[in-house]
């Protein structure tokens, strides 16, 4: 028995090990290669570098005009972020705390909207795009962010708001707080935990997307880091070094969120799924 468990372990533990390298592997060769020239790259691809070069940053920043694209994909990306928190959360408190006729059906009709693949809905927002002129318009762009995040964001909000203890709502009632009251002071920050979470998936999704971008924006001034850093590749791919500075700069800010909340993301998706 202790033995058949030993091989369990084994296994459970290389598996483990495998998938780690598996992403952390690719990660590592472009750090490394992005403080590398081209020869250094092709002859040793995963040593360390000899020398680092830091010309790479800077270079990749000023030719790419990473600045700007930067610029950019905060602001498309915190917009996104602060309109899905305020609508996702509204919603999600009426769905969870008011027992309506339509409730059921709403919240399936939320639900919907995630079986709905992103690619099968490009054709026809790319007809609206031209129809209606939304063409480099980067409000257009983050509500459009905002329909696509939406389902997600309001089934971890309201499975999470279920869970808030029903007695604190009813003394705040009783103490004469209106419903706006009870939802702005005592049910938004209750859900912080499940609010950083949607808030963090949904900043990552703004700021990794490339297909929506390539549908609404062509104005360069007005371009994300990821069609910056698509328009690097085409420009100048063949400097290995350069576009892998490049690709270290645009994961930077996601990486970093992501390790500083990873603990938040896991808890704010398992909280609400906990019934007291």
């Amino acid at each position: 028995m202790k033995q058949k468990q030993t091989h369990h372990v084994v296994i459970t533990y290389s598996f483990l090990i495998f998938v780690s390298l598996s992403f952390i592997g690719p990660m590592i060769f472009t750090v490394f290669s992005s403080f590398k020239n081209n020869n250094e790259i092709f002859s040793t691809p995963f040593s360390i570098p000899k020398i680092f070069r830091v010309e790479n940053f800077i270079e990749a920043w000023n030719a790419a005009n990473m600045g700007t694209y930067f610029f950019n994909s905060i602001v498309i990306s915190v917009s996104t972020v602060i309109i899905l928190i305020f609508t996702a959360s509204m919603v999600s408190f009426i769905l969870s705390r008011f027992n309506f006729k339509f409730n059921k059906y709403l919240s399936v009709f939320f639900l919907l909207g995630m079986m709905i693949p992103m690619q099968s809905v490009l054709v026809p927002i790319s007809y609206f795009v031209g129809v209606l002129n939304l063409k480099n318009n980067l409000v257009a762009l983050v509500l459009v962010y905002v329909a696509f995040s939406l389902p997600f964001s309001i089934l971890v909000l309201t499975g999470f708001m279920k869970g808030i203890n029903n007695s604190l709502i009813e003394a705040a009632i009783i103490d004469g707080a209106s419903f706006w009251q009870v939802y702005l002071k005592l049910v938004l920050p209750l859900s912080m935990p499940a609010i950083a979470t949607v808030s963090i998936f949904n900043f990552l999704g703004a700021w990794n997307n490339v297909v929506f971008p390539l549908l609404f924006i062509n104005d360069n001034k007005l371009k994300p880091i990821t069609l910056g850093l698509l328009n690097f590749n085409g420009e100048r791919g063949s400097e290995y070094g350069l576009l892998m500075a490049a690709i270290t700069i645009t994961v930077l800010i996601p990486l970093i969120i992501y390790m500083l909340f990873q603990e938040k993301i896991e808890g704010g998706l398992t909280a609400g799924a906990i019934k007291e």
